[in-house]
């Protein structure tokens, strides 16, 4: 049976954080797959990043003034992650990685 490539999403708590901290909300994203990530949003249609980012990489957003979000992410393989909420008031680090499906 062929392995099937899936995304997830693993969020990371940071300590030390206000969970209701007023004015925009900045959050790292980290790709921890092989396949650049070309697209990602967080509460809006648009994308957030600027350039693609590489595997490997982290990069920090401004998601604005709300932290309980809608979020969606493509990979420049094609891929996806489905749309899903997102509470970003607890967890500051957002972990893209690959897991295998069968």
């Amino acid at each position: 049976m062929k392995s099937v490539l899936k995304y997830s999403v693993c969020a990371l708590a940071l300590s030390g954080l206000s969970a209701h901290a007023a004015g925009a909300h900045v959050i790292t994203l980290t790709n921890a797959t092989a396949a650049p990530v070309v697209f990602f949003s967080a509460g809006v249609d648009t994308n957030l990043l600027k350039d693609a980012l590489a595997p490997g990489k982290s990069v920090k957003l401004n998601i604005g003034k709300s932290c309980k979000v809608q979020i969606a992410v493509d990979f420049a393989d094609g891929e996806s992650v489905e749309p899903r909420a997102h509470d970003f008031c607890a967890d500051k680090v957002l972990k893209l990685q690959a897991t295998q499906g069968e």
